[in-house]
């Protein structure tokens, strides 16, 4: 033991350093070999920043706070002397979060990304009045302890390169489109520069070129088993290679749902529920997402699925029957192609597009 005593403020329980009685002073760049030695709690929270991780861990009744610089070398040393039987919350930021991700799945360390809507609905149930990285830390802390998050499973390298593909392919075509626009645009004028329309039609070629390229890598599946589930997932009618590579680089190959109804909720596909009484009945909107491009892609398999697909066929038949817009009722058939696909890949089952159909025959 190192005979270190930690120091925190009584007010709002922040880390302001730990004291050596031997030295008289506060020491900081130790607190990766000792932190760990001190504290031994089951969840332990983390509040990300661009230069810093802060850590909060509760031992006994005692808070203790500590921070890690953002660096992969530095997370890594820390992550080395932490006991195993830690588990690891915190918020998925983006790319802050990137290196405390791939440091704990290396050295195989149990964590959980929460979204920052779930922190924050559960910071508001503590009603803290204190906002800082420690407070926050102690928070995803206490989140872990009552809520016992299911583990994080990060998606394999391969994946994660198709993931960052995808993204960019998603891009380039949108700044395709806001290009095009603008060349349209300068079409009517009959006064614009010439140097600044050649100029943008040189980088429209440009940008199809890339889409090209980058078209080719994303939807050459080679790897057997991302190929396997492709195969799989365009068996069902209406989805096609787009929807399929989609589903796939989206979801983690559906490795990270246990239920039909959290993958659809997680792709936008589940439309949230305002009631109260008799005084607040509002239509129900569909939930945000961060896979708006493949809820797009979803939207128009849906049109095909909604005519050849009998299961989805039926369903958009029925809703058209009782009100429902034909925006509604295909939102809805996209809802039925992502129930049918989990079902396929979570059975390894092989689609049938009269399945419904043969249920009824084999009831009678």
């Amino acid at each position: 033991m190192f005979g270190f005593s930690f120091m925190t403020n009584a007010d709002n329980g922040q880390f302001i350093g730990y004291f050596s009685p031997s030295h008289n002073v506060v020491y900081r760049h130790l607190i990766v070999s000792s932190f760990f030695i001190l504290v031994m709690g089951t969840y332990l929270g983390i509040d990300i920043s661009s230069d810093f991780i802060h850590i909060a861990c509760e031992d006994n009744t005692t808070w203790v706070f500590t921070k890690v610089e953002n660096e992969l070398k530095a997370i890594d040393d820390w992550i080395s002397s932490m006991p195993e039987d830690i588990h690891v919350i915190f918020e998925y930021t983006g790319t802050y979060s990137h290196r405390l991700a791939y440091g704990l799945s290396l050295r195989e360390r149990t964590f959980s990304m929460i979204t920052p809507s779930q922190s924050k609905g559960f910071a508001a149930s503590l009603k803290n009045k204190a906002k800082t990285d420690a407070q926050d830390a102690k928070v995803l802390a206490l989140y872990g302890s009552k809520m016992q998050p299911e583990p994080t499973i990060l998606t394999d390298e391969s994946l994660h390169q198709k993931k960052q593909i995808y993204k960019h392919y998603n891009d380039l075509i949108a700044q395709k489109q806001a290009l095009n626009n603008k060349i349209h645009a300068l079409s009517f004028d009959p006064r614009a520069a010439k140097k600044v329309v050649d100029s943008l039609e040189v980088l429209d070629k440009v940008y199809q070129q890339q889409i090209e390229d980058f078209q080719e890598q994303l939807f050459d599946l080679n790897d057997d088993e991302f190929k396997q589930l492709k195969d799989k997932l365009m068996q069902i009618t209406g989805i096609g290679p787009k929807a399929a590579t989609g589903i796939i680089i989206q979801t983690n190959g559906l490795k990270n749902f246990h239920s039909a109804k959290a993958l659809a909720a997680f792709l936008g596909l589940v439309p949230t529920t305002k009631q109260s009484g008799t005084s607040l009945k509002s239509r129900g909107r569909l939930v945000n997402t961060a896979c708006k491009q493949l809820r797009s892609i979803l939207f128009c398999a849906a049109q095909s699925a909604a005519k050849f697909n009998l299961d989805c066929k039926e369903l958009y038949t029925r809703l058209l029957a009782k009100g429902k817009s034909k925006k509604a009722a295909k939102m809805a058939v996209a809802h039925k192609l992502i129930r049918q696909a989990f079902a396929i890949v979570k059975n390894n089952a092989v689609f049938q597009n009269d399945f419904q159909a043969s249920k009824i025959a084999l009831a009678k």
